[in-house]
C-alpha cells in the first residue's frame, strides 16, 4: 500500500468523524486516483464532480464541505536529504534558501486544484513520525475567527496559517453552520 494513500483514508475518516460529531467514519473517501482523474479530465474540458483534490465524499451529507473545500493530503517527506527524498520544514517558508520550499510546491499544487474547481484550498499534511497539520490561507483563517473566535495556536508565513489538524478540529465543532450561512 502507498504511503500517500493510506494517509488520505486516514484522514477521510478523521474528517468524516469530525463532520458527524463522531457518529460516522465513512462520509469521506479518498478521489478516484487521487484528484488525478479530475486532473486529466480537466485539461479536456470535462468537469468531474467532487473529485478535485484528494477527498471527496460518499455520503451526499459530506457535499457541503466539498462545495466549499479543495482538500488535498501530503505524507512523508523526510526531514533528512536522502537519495529522492527532498529536505523540508515548516520554518522552510520563512529561511530556505531552496528555490521553492517542498511545503510551498504542495500549497500551490493544492492551490491550483482548488482553483479549477473554485473551491478553497485547504492542505493536510504529515511529516515523518509526527501528527497531522492543516495549512489555510490567512483569509480563510480570519474569515473562521469571525465564527469561533481565535484559535490557541498558529503559524503564519505570509498569507498562509498553519495549524495541528486535531486542534483545528477542535476550534471548528461545528464548520456546517458557517456553510450554511454561507448559502
Amino acid at each position: 500500500m502507498a504511503k500517500g494513500s493510506g494517509f488520505e483514508r486516514e484522514i477521510a475518516k478523521s474528517l468524516s468523524l469530525w463532520w458527524t460529531d463522531g457518529k460516522r467514519e465513512d462520509v469521506f473517501y479518498r478521489s478516484h486516483a487521487s484528484g488525478a482523474r479530475f486532473t486529466q479530465r480537466k485539461k479536456a474540458g470535462k468537469d468531474t464532480a467532487y473529485q478535485s483534490g484528494d477527498i471527496t465524499c460518499s455520503d451526499p451529507i459530506g457535499k457541503a464541505l466539498l462545495d466549499f473545500l479543495s482538500i488535498e493530503c501530503k505524507t512523508g517527506y523526510g526531514s533528512k536529504i536522502k537519495s529522492g527524498t527532498a529536505r523540508w520544514d515548516v520554518l522552510d517558508l520563512i529561511d530556505s534558501k531552496q528555490k521553492e520550499p517542498v511545503l510551498l510546491k504542495m500549497w500551490h499544487q493544492c492551490e491550483s486544484d482548488a482553483e479549477k474547481s473554485n473551491k478553497e484550498p485547504l492542505l493536510i499534511f504529515r511529516r515523518n513520525q509526527r501528527t497531522p497539520c492543516v495549512v489555510m490561507r490567512t483569509k480563510l483563517l480570519n474569515s473562521l475567527i469571525e465564527y469561533f473566535n481565535t484559535p490557541m495556536s498558529t503559524i503564519k508565513a505570509g498569507r498562509l496559517t498553519i495549524m495541528g489538524l486535531e486542534e483545528f478540529f477542535e476550534w471548528i465543532p461545528n464548520i456546517r453552520a458557517v456553510l450554511k450561512k454561507g448559502e
